[in-house]
């Protein structure tokens, strides 16, 4: 009978049939599959059989052939496979006491009922490692050797809000599917336990609608299912979904009320859960209520609350807060120990301190008065930089609101002051502490000046200072901020200690000398420098990095290399050399012996402590008088050898201190003590010097020279001038004598062609006119003029006369001949004519 109930045969009145494993009456053939009718305890045999190949409707009598001690053997091994079977129904059973509808552990038994009898060692196969099985449903859902078993379990976990993933998964798969499955993955999905995490898909959420109204009707799950509709969904639910709702707030189950009053936004109802004794049902309703904003939940705070409370509360709350919110948190803070800072902390930046209505910066005020100073420096340096950023609002603050926000920089103050070294440092370090040195007034800054002096966390704040410039611009503070930056720098050096500043200044402005916004910090230096002498040294030595830029400013404000010189050599970190370097470049010649003889001094008073500094200096000066001296300049000759006397006066016993003085380690870097360029440079000089002398020498003697042959020049040019004097008169006097000629034979040459006549009786032909317009136009002039020429007139003169030119006269003269040619009286009338006397 053991065996029997071990094989799940019976149920009820009645039994299993071996070949379709239905339920049937006892004792009848199956009408579904015809299966004749088997004994009960003939049915593990039964089966065997149909395994092996027996046909259904041979299994009957083919069962009742068997001999005992096969029925017994074929039982027995059927058994032993069902009892492997019942454990896993067995927990199926356990599981489906967690999920809201009955069936599943009776699906999974006739499930199994119809896949035994298998292969035994495929069975212990698949079963035997995880045997036996644990009651976990993470283990189940994840290991379990049976699908149904994995996804029961996957839907029982999800019932108790899980966050498993593959859980999850699994049960979103199930909701696609059909029948009581999909209907309890609905279920599963949709508990308020999951209300929060799980996150749908559109298709998912239309199924759970549709499943939902399915099953409005159906008694115990009809009100979770109005549950699940209205919880995918974002409409007015219908009617029926309203009452099934409804129905389900005024039933008796504790549960399905709880659901519904969710569902229905019953304030009161879900707050009767506040009370409940599962923490995590405390923690949904008290999440539920902060998102509703619901007012019967803050007094409760404001009584009863601890840190678990408020934090439940916040994370859920609605921004800006319900009424009666922000009293119940800062309440609770006050009480509570840490005053739960992170809290507030990430609750209050949901907006800026000048969003909040000034009744709340009231009450934010009072709680900082109260606990800000007891936090840590960190945190209310937070709190302050939270209060201090200005809003979107481009209005200036109420004067209500800056008092509030001052409540917060006192008490960030003391918190500040009372924090050990490491939390100083990590304030000063912290980019809202641009807000504190924007914000800090005449006691900020007395703090801030004893802080300064800190030996650990000094440096950190002075870095803080140096960043100021720029962080106030990356925090978009107003631009006042920038004097304000120099203002707190002088604030931190002014009083005593300035000396333990030195190291620290030095550091971080040579860390940050690039930084953006450093122009105002070394403007603030600069104007320290010129109105306090007296700490130009450890101004120098604080900001040695800015050095170039305050030299710069030195320059600009005294034009004077000297003035310059005899103010910075004593304070400057570089030393005397780069100082003496600039004084003696491109030095004019009219003032370089002012400048040497201070070079000298200085020199001198450095000369035991740095010798080789101080030989370097002067080697410097050295070659400046060189070039000088062998600039020539007439104007500074006398000047440039008596400071070259004054040079070889001092040299011989500066020389022996830089000989006999030994060299500090902080003239390392100088490896030698350049006497030997000092020297080359004076014996150059004085070779320039002899050379000079020589040569003025030289020059008187040419002096005297120059003016004996200028004398003898003088006398030479004297007689030429004489001599060409004279010449001059000669040639004057021939002038005239050759005009007078000249006048003399045109005067002549005028008469014979006027005067000079024939000593013939005239003739008409004479004075017949042959060539009108020319020279000679008659035979009378042509004659005249060839008897002038035969009596040695001047012949240009008789040209002259007659207007002729020789070209003219060889012309005239041929056409003449051809005249005479043509015509023979007049050749012999010209022959009479030159033969014949002329007067």
């Amino acid at each position: 009978m053991s065996a029997l109930l071990d094989s799940g045969v019976r149920r009820g009145a009645e039994v299993r049939c071996p070949g379709c494993t239905r339920f049937i009456p006892t004792d009848v053939a199956c009408p579904h599959c015809f299966c004749g009718p088997v004994p009960p305890e003939r049915y593990g045999a039964a089966r065997e059989l149909l395994k092996s190949g027996v046909d259904r409707f041979a299994l009957a009598s083919r069962t009742a052939a068997l001999e005992p001690s096969q029925v017994e053997v074929l039982a027995a091994r059927y058994a032993r496979q069902w009892g492997v079977a019942l454990r896993l129904i067995e927990d199926a059973r356990r599981i489906e006491s967690r999920l809201l509808q009955r069936g599943f552990a009776r699906d999974m038994e006739d499930s199994w009922a119809a896949q035994l009898p298998t292969d035994e060692a495929l069975l212990a196969e698949r079963i035997a490692p995880f045997s036996p099985l644990p009651d976990s449903l993470a283990y189940l859902s994840r290991k379990a050797p049976d699908m149904d078993l994995s996804n029961m379990a996957s839907l029982a976990w999800v019932h108790e809000g899980t966050s498993s993933e593959d859980a999850r998964s699994t049960v979103r798969y199930l909701l696609l599917q059909d029948g009581r499955v999909a209907v309890e993955a609905m279920l599963a999905l949709t508990r308020w336990r999951n209300a929060f995490p799980v996150r749908l898909t559109p298709e998912e959420r239309e199924r759970i609608r549709m499943l939902a109204l399915g099953v409005l009707d159906v008694p115990d799950i009809g009100a979770r299912a109005a549950v699940a509709w209205t919880r995918v969904s974002r409409e007015a639910p219908p009617a029926a979904v309203s009452t099934a709702l409804h129905q389900g707030l005024y039933g008796s189950d504790l549960d399905v009320r709880f659901e519904c009053a969710l569902s229905l936004r019953d304030e009161v109802e879900v707050a009767q859960a506040l009370d409940s004794p599962d923490a995590d049902t405390v923690t949904f309703v008290r999440r539920m209520l902060s998102a509703w904003g619901s007012p019967l939940l803050f007094p409760r705070l404001k009584r009863e609350g601890d840190e678990r409370f408020v934090q439940d509360v916040l994370r859920d709350l609605p921004f800006p807060p319900p009424e009666g919110a922000l009293e119940a948190l800062l309440t609770v803070s006050v009480r509570t120990v840490g005053s739960l800072a992170d809290e507030l902390l990430g609750f209050a930046k949901r907006q800026s301190f000048h969003a909040w209505g000034l009744e709340d910066q009231r009450r934010w005020a009072r709680w900082a008065r109260s606990v800000l100073r007891d936090l840590p420096a960190e945190t209310a340096l937070r709190f302050f930089g939270w209060a201090a950023t200005p809003g979107d609002n481009a209005e200036p603050p109420e004067e209500e609101e800056t008092e509030a926000m001052w409540s917060f920089l006192e008490e960030t103050v003391h918190a500040i002051d009372r924090g050990v070294e490491k939390d100083r440092i990590a304030c000063f370090k912290d980019f809202l502490f641009v807000h504190f040195l924007h914000h800090a007034g005449v006691d900020e800054q007395r703090r801030l000046n004893d802080w300064a002096r800190d030996p650990h966390s000094g440096e950190a704040l002075l870095e803080a200072l140096v960043m100021f410039p720029s962080r106030r611009e990356q925090a978009r503070l107003p631009a006042s901020g920038v004097e304000h930056a120099a203002r707190l720098l002088m604030a931190v050096w002014e009083g005593p200690g300035q000396h333990l500043l030195v190291a620290p200044m030095s550091s971080v402005a040579r860390q940050w000398s690039a930084y953006s916004g450093r122009e105002v910090l070394v403007d603030a230096v600069w104007q320290r420098f010129q109105s306090h002498p007296s700490e130009r040294g450890l101004l120098l030595a604080a900001f040695a990095s800015w050095r170039d830029r305050l030299w710069e400013k030195q320059r600009e404000a005294e034009p004077d290399a000297l003035v310059r010189f005899q103010m910075w050599w004593r304070l400057d970190p570089v030393g005397l050399y780069p100082h003496a370097e600039q004084l003696m470049d491109g030095a004019p010649l009219d003032v370089l012996p002012a400048r040497l003889r201070a070079l000298w001094a200085a020199a001198e008073e450095i000369v035991s402590t740095r010798p080789r500094t101080a030989s370097l200096s002067v080697s410097k000066g050295a070659w400046a008088l060189l070039r000088a001296v062998e600039s020539d300049d007439p104007r500074y000759i006398q000047v440039m050898e008596a400071e070259l006397a004054y040079f070889e006066s001092r040299l011989p016993a500066f020389e022996q201190r830089v000989r006999t003085t030994p060299s500090p380690p902080e003239e390392s870097n100088i490896h030698r003590d350049f006497l030997d360029d000092t020297l080359n440079a004076l014996r150059m000089m004085r070779e320039r010097r002899d050379r000079r002398r020589e040569h003025e020498e030289r020059e008187r003697e040419r002096e005297i020279e120059r003016q004996v042959a200028e004398s003898r020049r003088r006398d030479q040019q004297r007689r030429a001038e004489e001599a060409r004097v004279a010449a001059e008169a000669l040639e004057a006097a021939r002038l005239i004598e050759h005009g007078q000629q000249q006048a003399r034979a045109l005067s002549d040459a005028r008469r014979l062609m006027t005067d000079l006549q024939p000593q013939v009786p005239a003739r008409p032909l004479d004075r017949e006119v042959l060539f009108p317009g020319s020279a000679l136009p008659t035979l009378l002039h042509y004659a005249r003029m060839l008897k002038a020429l035969q009596g040695g007139a001047d012949v240009m003169k008789l040209f002259e006369v007659v207007g002729l030119t020789p070209t003219a006269w060889a012309t005239q003269a041929n056409a003449w001949g051809q005249m005479m040619v043509g015509r023979p009286e007049l050749a012999i009338r010209f022959s009479e004519l030159l033969q014949a006397p002329w007067a």
